[in-house]
């Protein structure tokens, strides 16, 4: 079951958790996609088109259009003109001051098809 967060005439949004995402047996990101897509759809008993993905293993608020025209084309634009916005959240070790700055850049490893934080250089 994915927690229905937000629902319109155009949109629904679902909080998609770690779990739910690699609930596909296959494992592929494709099969996630169906599995999430086929969760919602029997939910609100209405087909879903993908708006965007989330990457793995993360959790989030996931987007479908209840219309082709609603999903990706709508929300692609919404976040290029900035009024989507995304906020990330790291699970992290240790200990930090109140004001402390954590300021990573993620960088792409095209040969292991990954990302990982790093130190600006």
């Amino acid at each position: 079951m994915l927690e229905i967060i937000y629902q319109d005439e155009w949109l629904v949004g679902g909080q998609q958790t770690v779990r739910l995402a690699g609930s596909s047996p296959a494992g592929s990101i494709r099969d996630e996609k169906v599995v999430v897509m086929q969760t919602v759809r029997d939910q609100i008993g209405q087909h879903v088109f993908t708006a965007h993905r989330l990457d793995r293993p993360t959790s989030g608020v996931l987007l479908m259009g209840l219309s082709s025209e609603a999903g990706s084309p709508f929300v692609l634009n919404s976040l290029s003109q900035h009024l989507i916005q995304k906020r990330y959240h790291a699970i992290v070790r240790g200990w930090l001051t109140d004001d402390a700055v954590l300021d990573y850049p993620l960088v792409e490893e095209l040969r292991q098809n990954c990302r990982q934080i790093c130190p600006r250089e």
